[in-house]
């Protein structure tokens, strides 16, 4: 192969390949500058002479077919007519007293993004502390120019759908609020805490987001967030989550589950308290199997079928609403459904319901739910499990954007 594709293999446009070494599976390539003299970094002149080379720098690079790369680049000591300054070859391809690439280094933080540094770090046989120390200096840069592209879609954005919700730092003790934008896909910040107080001090130190118009904003049925929303941004539909209301329905057709599996016999109770789950999942997303099961648990109580059709006809009711006039319409008759069961479970759904009939019914004048929100508080989620929760706060935030704007990093 001649030189110049050899080059060009590496990406060594500004060497020239003098000879490759194999040892212990690992390659050293000698390499010179193609061009014989460097201007002066001192005042940009041509009148320099060269004074051989001193040592010969190596230098980790990409590696090439399973195999470790080093150059071994030659440290050419150089001097200026003019101003008499002395310096050493610059190369583009390695910054001065590196030893590695400036391309050996983009590539690590994309393969630290999912894993860890640690991981990283074996999979290139590099130093944990080099890949880190390139990670962290990445993230800095990477991080900041995410937030600012997500802030820019939003305020550009015609008809800005915010969705907001907590995930856990320490479940139980410790949360933080994610903002994110539904309409863009992006993560747009990290509220602390999920307090009424906390998202108001956080909102008057980043007037930012109180500039944005949004048209809607998805949450769950929590009041601080819907306060919160009244008060921000007062003009905005509040859409109160689909997924996080059918869980009450849900909730309510496994408690009156539970009391019909005591009066079951030991086998039926079993089979119903392992199968528990079918309830709850969709009717036309069950095989022929699962059907089977659910039809003969449903012949159990009539109590539990009366519910089971309860839940079915709010999914209905949640898919096929026509407008939002006939959806309050629709929604008034399932709340009368629910009343003839007469069921306390039922009835202590149903007062839910009521109370937040409005942001409900809201679902059905702009179709947006915080599936995708969810997703990112399990990506979250993964990474603090990964890291054992990141100490740092400074880097954590900076972590979480990364991995949740993961389209658009430039590596």
């Amino acid at each position: 192969m001649h030189s110049h594709f050899t080059s060009d293999l590496f990406d060594l446009k500004e060497l020239s390949i003098s000879t490759i070494e194999n040892r212990e599976d690992d390659f050293f390539i000698h390499v010179q500058p193609i061009d014989y003299l460097q201007a002066c970094p001192q005042c940009q002149g041509m009148k320099v002479i060269r004074k051989g080379s001193a040592y010969q720098r190596k230098v980790r690079h990409l590696p090439t077919f399973g195999h470790r790369i080093f150059l071994l680049i030659p440290a050419i000591r150089m001097m200026c007519k003019d101003c008499e300054a002395s310096f050493v070859w610059q190369y583009d391809c390695v910054g001065p007293g590196k030893r590695y690439t400036k391309s050996f280094e983009a590539s690590l933080p994309n393969q630290v993004l999912g894993a860890t540094v640690t991981h990283a770090a074996k999979h290139n046989h590099t130093p944990t502390t080099t890949v880190e120390r390139v990670f962290k200096r990445w993230m800095e840069s990477e991080s900041a120019q995410a937030q600012v592209i997500c802030k820019e879609k939003a305020i550009d954005s015609r008809q800005l759908v915010l969705g907001i919700d907590d995930f856990a730092i320490r479940k139980g003790h410790t949360y933080n609020t994610g903002l994110h934008d539904l309409r863009g896909g992006t993560f747009l910040d990290i509220i602390p805490g999920r307090t009424l107080e906390e998202l108001r001090s956080y909102y008057q130190k980043n007037a930012l987001w109180v500039d944005l118009q949004p048209t809607a904003v998805v949450m769950d049925l929590a009041k601080g967030y819907h306060t919160f929303i009244k008060e921000v941004y007062p003009s905005a539909i509040r859409i109160a989550d689909r997924f996080h209301v059918n869980r009450y329905v849900t909730e309510a057709l496994q408690v009156i589950r539970k009391q019909v599996q005591r009066d079951l016999p030991p086998h039926a109770r079993q089979q119903l308290k392992k199968n528990h789950r079918l309830l709850g999942k969709r009717n036309d997303q069950l095989s022929d199997k699962e059907m089977e099961l659910v039809n003969q648990f449903l012949h159990y109580s009539t109590d539990l079928r009366s519910v089971y059709n309860w839940k079915e006809a709010f999914i209905t009711w949640y898919d096929c609403s026509a407008s939002y006039p006939l959806a309050k319409m629709g929604f008034v008759r399932w709340l009368d459904q629910g009343e003839q069961i007469g069921h306390p479970a039922v009835q202590e759904c149903l007062k839910t319901m009521k109370n937040w009939q409005e942001e409900i019914c809201n679902y059905h004048q702009l179709r947006f739910t915080n599936a995708a929100v969810e997703g990112r508080n399990n990506k979250i989620k993964a990474l603090q499990r990964r890291h054992y929760f990141t100490r740092n706060p400074k880097h954590y935030k900076q972590r979480i954007l990364l991995e949740c704007n993961e389209e658009l990093l430039s590596c």
